[in-house]
């Protein structure tokens, strides 16, 4: 197993689905609240022998679209094929998706779609070519290669990644994931801290792994490094949200990691930006999603609908 790979292990949460039922039943209350499918007509309805009363009919064509969708852990899948009839899932990950849905009936399959797409542009693939290129680099200089030398070469990678990242909203519209007016509702939980998470995570693994066997025990200052990641959430994060209100026709739910004191990068950037943009009709809520009992890891999320 590669290093890419052994990093993509960790942020796998093998039990999710359990640990975050509370959860996840709140969050698809939240998702479905409000949303009710229009009135097209009314049809007749035979209630005695020479009575009827009329039946409301209702669009039949309600449709909501899940970012960052992954394995479903977070949103109940049954309960929302309740409430919509189109139901598009959007990850970088393929796998995970047809995982979440492996277990439904038939008739429910149909009405799914996976779609596999990036959010940022950025796709895995890119991740496992910026890993690689550090590790190759790293080995290319040997000795040579100084905590300096390192944190100016990080730099220069992210500037080469940061190429292929989006720059305006009708990219996601050509990339197929945010058509205008695509969906009725459109969900973006959990997403926005993790679009750069990977990168982090990955430059502070290596970074660790030096420290101690090339680097003598001196860590790298890679303050400027991290600076520079979150300023590629803050470019990025105002694209994806204005493509998520453009797609949008009935509603809009973003859920974010909410820390006053110590803000969670990406999430701080999607929540500042939703709450500066002028004439948004808005509500707010907060839950505790109890994200890792485990370790006593859990967070106040702070849901926003549009």
């Amino acid at each position: 197993m590669g290093v890419y790979e052994h990093i993509k292990q960790k942020f796998v949460m093998p039990n999710a689905y359990n640990d975050w039922s509370k959860y996840r039943e709140q969050v698809t209350k939240l998702i479905i609240k409000d949303v009710n499918k229009d009135i097209v007509g009314y049809e007749s309805v035979k209630t005695g022998v020479v009575t009827t009363t009329m039946k409301p009919v209702y669009r039949e064509d309600m449709s909501i679209a899940i970012l960052g969708a992954g394995a479903c852990n977070d949103f109940d899948l049954l309960e929302l094929s309740q409430h919509f009839d189109r139901i598009t899932l959007i990850d970088v990950d393929m796998e995970s998706m047809q995982k979440a849905i492996e277990w439904m009936p038939e008739i429910l399959k149909e009405r799914i779609n996976l779609v596999k797409g990036s959010l940022t542009g950025i796709t895995n693939e890119d991740q496992k070519t910026f890993c690689d290129d550090i590790l190759f680099r790293v080995s290319e200089y040997g000795n040579s290669m100084t905590p300096e030398k390192f944190s100016v070469f990080l730099i220069h990678e992210l500037k080469r990644l940061e190429k292929k990242m989006y720059t305006h909203e009708d990219q996601l519209v050509e990339a197929g994931l945010l058509p205008v007016g695509g969906y009725d509702v459109v969900v973006c939980i959990g997403v926005c801290s993790q679009l750069m998470s990977m990168l982090s995570y990955i430059i502070n693994v290596i970074t660790a792994n030096l420290t101690g066997q090339l680097f003598q025990g001196k860590a790298p200052d890679n303050r400027a490094v991290f600076t520079y990641i979150k300023g590629m959430n803050s470019k990025i994060v105002p694209i994806i949200n204005s493509a998520i209100l453009k797609c949008s026709n009935e509603k809009a739910v973003f859920g974010n990691e909410y820390d006053e004191h110590h803000p969670v990068e990406g999430a701080y950037q999607c929540i500042i930006d939703l709450k500066t943009r002028l004439g948004l009709h808005m509500t707010e809520e907060h839950l505790t999603w109890n994200f890792n009992p485990g370790k006593n890891v859990e967070y106040d999320m702070l849901i926003q609908m549009v």
